[in-house]
C-alpha cells in the first residue's frame, strides 16, 4: 500500500528524517526556492524517482490544491506500540513524556499538536484506533511535516493504554476546566503523560476517571475554553519549563509514599531558556506557492483526606 504527502516542507522533512521510504516524487514545472532546491539535492543524493509535472497533475494526485508544487508517493504509515514510547524514553534515559488524545477528529488540531510535541521534546503521542483523525497528508502538512518526527502510537482502547502507562510509573494528568489545580502546580518532572479531550467535548467520562489527577488551565476571558491544539502547546511546554529551563513558579516536591510510581530512567540536564533565534518571525518560505514556468526533467516518472493522585496504580481502575 503506498500514501500521498504533498507540500514542500512535509515532503523536505520526510526526506531528512529518512523514517519511510520514497517511491516517487513530483514537482511542479517551474517550482524554485530555497526549500526546492533542497528536496532536489536530497532526491538526487537518495537516487529517488523524480518528475517535473503541470499543476493540474499535482492537483489530481494531491486531492487539493494546497500541495505548493510537490508531491510524494511513499509507503504506508506505520504506526508504533506504547511499549515503544517507554523504550525511547528509557533509551534517552529521560523520564517519560507523553501526549494522549482522546478522540481529537480535526487533522489541523492534530497536526498542530504533533509540530508542538516535536518542538516540545515529547517521546511520542497516541491517538485512539476509531473516532479520531489519523496522520493522514493533511495533518502532516498542518504539522509543517514535524509529524515524520513524531513517534505516534495507534490504541484500540485509550482506557488501555492509561493503564498500561500507570502500571508503568507513569503518572496521568487530564486536563479539564474542573479540575483541581492549575496545570502549573503539578509535578511534571517526573514520569507523566498529558490526555486532551476532543474540541468540543473534552475528556471521555471514563477517561477522566482514569486520569491520577485533573488539571485545568487557568482562563480570564468571557469564552473558557481553548483550541484543543493550543491548550496542548501550554500543557507540554509546561514540561519542558519545569525540566529544562527550570524558570518561573516552583513547583513543590510531592511528598514520600511506598506506593509512589518509580521510574528507572535517567536524570534530566537542565538547558537554558531558548534564545530569540528559537522562534520564528516573519512568512515561513516553505510555505509560499511556486509559479509555473518551464524546467527540465530529471529522471522518470487533582474536606476530607483524599488519597495522594496516583497512588493506587493498577487498582480500582473502572472500565
Amino acid at each position: 500500500m503506498s500514501e500521498i504527502l504533498y507540500g514542500r516542507r512535509p515532503v523536505l522533512e520526510i526526506l531528512k528524517s529518512g523514517n519511510r521510504p520514497i517511491l516517487k516524487i513530483y514537482l511542479m514545472k517551474g517550482g524554485r526556492d530555497e526549500v526546492f532546491t533542497q528536496i532536489e539535492a536530497h532526491v538526487k543524493a537518495r537516487g529517488i524517482h523524480c518528475f517535473y509535472d503541470s499543476r493540474h497533475k499535482l492537483d489530481v494526485m494531491a486531492g487539493n490544491e494546497n500541495h505548493q508544487g510537490v508531491v510524494a508517493v511513499l509507503e504506508s504509515r506505520k504506526y508504533a506500540d506504547l511499549t515503544d514510547l517507554l523504550e525511547v524514553a528509557e533509551r534517552r534515559k529521560e523520564p517519560l513524556f507523553a501526549v494522549l488524545l482522546d478522540e481529537i477528529e480535526d487533522p489541523q488540531n492534530l497536526g498542530a499538536i504533533l509540530r508542538s510535541a516535536d518542538a516540545a521534546g515529547v517521546h511520542g503521542v497516541v491517538i485512539p484506533k476509531d473516532r479520531a483523525a489519523e496522520v493522514t497528508a493533511a495533518a502532516v502538512k498542518a504539522s509543517a511535516g514535524a509529524a515524520e518526527h513524531v513517534l505516534t502510537a495507534k490504541v484500540s482502547n485509550l482506557n488501555d493504554a492509561i493503564r498500561k502507562l500507570k502500571e508503568a510509573g507513569v503518572w496521568v494528568y487530564g486536563a479539564a476546566a474542573e479540575g483541581d489545580h492549575p496545570f502549573y502546580e503539578v509535578d511534571l518532572k517526573r514520569p507523566c503523560a498529558w490526555v486532551i479531550g476532543s474540541e468540543g467535548k473534552g475528556l471521555r467520562r471514563l477517561v477522566r476517571e482514569n486520569c491520577d489527577e485533573l488539571v485545568r488551565i487557568p482562563m480570564v476571558g468571557k469564552v473558557a475554553s481553548l483550541n484543543a491544539s493550543v491548550s496542548a502547546a501550554l500543557l507540554m511546554f509546561e514540561v519542558a519549563r519545569q525540566r529544562r529551563w527550570k524558570t518561573g513558579i516552583a513547583v513543590p516536591a510531592p511528598a514520600p509514599s511506598a506506593a509512589s510510581p518509580s521510574f528507572s530512567g535517567g536524570s534530566w540536564t537542565p538547558e537554558p531558556p531558548p534564545d530569540r533565534s528559537f522562534f520564528r518571525f516573519g512568512p515561513d518560505p516553505g510555505f509560499e506557492t511556486p509559479v509555473e514556468g518551464p524546467s527540465e526533467t530529471i529522471g522518470e516518472e487533582p474536606d476530607s483526606p483524599k488519597e495522594e493522585p496516583g497512588t493506587s496504580k493498577g487498582g480500582h481502575f473502572q472500565w
